[in-house]
């Protein structure tokens, strides 16, 4: 159906503007009376190009922008329905105005809004229908969506700015794979053919450079082949979720990656739990929610043993000391004064946010620690190339002498 852009004046005389859907402009301009507005000036809206939509699956940050803006307008008085509705309409991503039909019909047939997002939204992170569901049963579901909307924000931005700090040295580390490869495919090969077969007397690292230009060379065919597959198991690996699982276990024993990892962890689940709470949750109610926040299988396990030791009617700042040991110190203590002031939910939303920002710092620090370190890796690589060809030469004109 197609758009049109109106302009009327009020019952006070004000300048109006929007956007109403009808069949034609004359039906455009009875609907825009039937609402008590004087239409002076009413145009269709060109349709979109099919070239310029968007395609494929939605990404995290348009998913972020979506919660946000649904929650933006159920905070301004608009049904659920209608701002589903209007959301369907408007020029967002096509996948996320398909989900909002689809779930606009489910609401209409008796489903609730956590079910028909976890349906139709899959990619949703799964603490997100969860705090919707904790919306629908508190009565406010404009704050539970606004503040799960915070939390995707931050966790996008926060990927963007380690994504952006890692681009460069990424790019560093692939073109000199590149060089190096090329290195031992064409140079090096040269360098054999002229010193011949008699490499006895040459030393080992011109050797075994040597050797491994020349074995390159003759066998690249079945090289590519073991190249491919396995990009083909790196690319399989980062789609499957029970691999993507046991690789994050790996990275988490590491000694520089693995406190960045557990950090950003711990301070999501404090910021889920305290979402909960803030929410209008129980505290059993919060904490089994806040590990549909938390990807890592050990921190699962033990906030799991922390939620049974609370249920059990022990202190939930007694129980994290135990069960959780990568809570500093700090923390609990900050936990035990919010839980015996009666603030914990604010407590929790502090402490979350404290350690995703130093998480965060944590991160870039990082990032900014693998370029020095791919450039010496390459140069390395390269510079071992050079010094062992260099030696076979040598070699082979003191022989010669």
């Amino acid at each position: 159906m197609p758009r049109y852009r109106y302009k009327a004046l009020d019952a006070q005389g004000a300048t109006v503007r929007g956007e109403i859907d009808a069949a034609s402009s004359e039906a455009a301009y009875d609907l825009v009376q039937a609402k008590k507005l004087d239409a002076f000036s009413i145009s269709e809206l060109p349709k979109p190009s099919k070239f310029f939509q968007r395609r494929g699956q939605a990404k995290r940050k348009d998913m972020a922008r979506y919660i946000r803006q649904l929650a933006t307008l159920l905070s301004a008085g608009v049904s659920l329905l209608d701002a589903l509705k209007s959301l369907s309409r408007s020029n967002a991503h096509p996948t996320l105005s398909r989900a909002s039909q689809a779930i606009r019909r489910d609401l209409r047939s008796g489903k609730r809004l956590s079910s028909a997002m976890e349906q139709h939204l899959p990619a949703l992170p799964r603490y997100v229908p969860r705090l919707a569901e904790l919306g629908e049963a508190t009565g406010q579901s404009a704050k539970a969506l606004s503040d799960a909307a915070e939390r995707m924000e931050f966790e996008d931005t926060m990927r963007a700015e380690v994504r952006t700090a890692l681009s460069y040295p990424v790019f560093l580390t692939v073109v000199g794979s590149v060089i190096v490869f090329l290195l031992f495919l064409f140079v090096v090969p040269r360098f054999g053919n002229l010193i011949g077969d008699n490499r006895d007397n040459l030393p080992m690292m011109s050797r075994v450079v040597i050797s491994t230009g020349i074995g390159l060379k003759a066998n690249l065919i079945p090289v590519m082949a073991v190249l491919g597959a396995g990009f083909a198991a790196i690319t399989f690996m980062i789609r499957n979720q029970k691999s993507r699982a046991r690789f994050r276990t790996i990275l988490e024993g590491l000694p520089l990656i693995g406190p960045v990892l557990l950090q950003a962890e711990l301070g999501g689940w404090a910021r889920t739990v305290g979402i909960a709470l803030d929410n209008g949750a129980d505290l059993l109610s919060a904490l089994n929610l806040g590990k549909y926040g938390v990807r890592s299988e050990r921190l699962q396990r033990e906030f799991e043993e922390a939620r049974i030791g609370i249920r059990a009617g022990r202190n939930i700042d007694e129980v994290l000391g135990e069960s959780v040991p990568e809570f500093d110190p700090l923390a609990i203590d900050l936990i035990r004064t919010g839980r015996t002031s009666g603030g914990l939910a604010n407590m929790l939303l502090f402490i979350g946010k404290t350690q995703e920002q130093e998480a965060q710092e944590l991160a870039k620090r990082l990032a900014t620690l693998a370029e020095p370190i791919a450039i010496l890796l390459i140069a390395s690589i390269v510079g071992t190339i050079v010094i062992s060809i260099v030696l076979a030469m040598t070699s082979l004109y003191d022989i010669g002498m």
